[in-house]
Parts: structure tokens; sequence; C-alpha cells
């Protein structure tokens, strides 16, 4: 004997306004995923074509289901603190100016930048880690006077 059919039912227009916005502009590529799969289950797509269009799991998308059935949109929302934590922190003193010393000592080759920072900080990190890092910082790598 099989399961009941699994379907998203009821959704008013206000909602699917919403889903169909989160959608196509959603920040986050996992939140318009969401935001597209319950858009198909109303359109009564089952649960084996679902997880296979998402590339995922039945339980992800039971999960997506009942996010969406106990908190609405926002149930489809990252959580705070989800995802990969940063290697390097803009909140620690310390980290920020051994790096800007570092990338001020070597401006011109952030791969031995890289390898002070494995050394000294016993932190091991990509070159373009480093780059974004030194974005956020809102410098180039170079200029480092103004401290």
């Amino acid at each position: 004997m099989s399961r009941k059919k699994k379907y998203i039912e009821n959704l008013t227009e206000t909602e699917i306004v919403a889903l169909k916005k989160g959608h196509k502009h959603g920040d986050q590529f996992q939140f318009r995923n969401r935001c597209e799969c319950i858009l198909l289950s109303y359109e009564q797509h089952d649960v084996s074509s679902l997880y296979i269009r998402f590339k995922t799991t039945p339980l992800t998308i039971y999960k997506w289901i009942k996010a969406w059935e106990v908190a609405g949109i926002e149930g489809l929302k990252n959580k705070p603190g989800q995802g990969r934590k940063s290697k390097l922190k803009q909140e620690d003193e310390s980290q920020v100016t051994k790096v800007k010393e570092l990338v001020k000592n070597e401006p011109q080759n952030l791969n031995k930048v890289v390898g002070q920072i494995k050394e000294t900080l016993n932190i091991d990190l990509h070159k373009k880690t480093l780059i974004r890092f030194l974005k956020k910082l809102n410098t180039d790598g170079s200029d480092f006077e103004g401290d």
C-alpha cells in the first residue's frame, strides 16, 4: 500500500504572488528553489518528480513543504548561522592587523601571504579566500598607509 501523495493546497493569491517573487528575485539560491518547489507542489507535481528536479532527497522536499505549512514564506528562508563559517574574521582585530601587515610587506605576491598566514596564524586558506577577505575590508590589498 502506498502513501498518500502530499501536495500544497489552498494557496491565496497573495501567497502565490509572494512565492513567484521569491522564486524570481530571492537573494539566495536555496530560497528561490524552495519557493519554486512550493509553487510546483501547488500545481500537483508529486514529490518524486520534485526531488529529481531539485537534485535532492524526498525527505528534503517534505521538510520544505512542512516549513511552508508551519511558517509560510519565512519558513523557506535560510536561518542565520547556516553555511560555512569564515576562516578569517573581520571582528578579530589581531587577525585583521596581522593580515594587513603581511599584505603590506608582500603586496604583489598574495601566494606568499597565504603561506605566511598559514605559518603565523595557523589558518589554511586559498588565495581567492584572502582576496575576498581583503575586499570585505574595503581595500585592494596594497593600500594600507591610512592605518
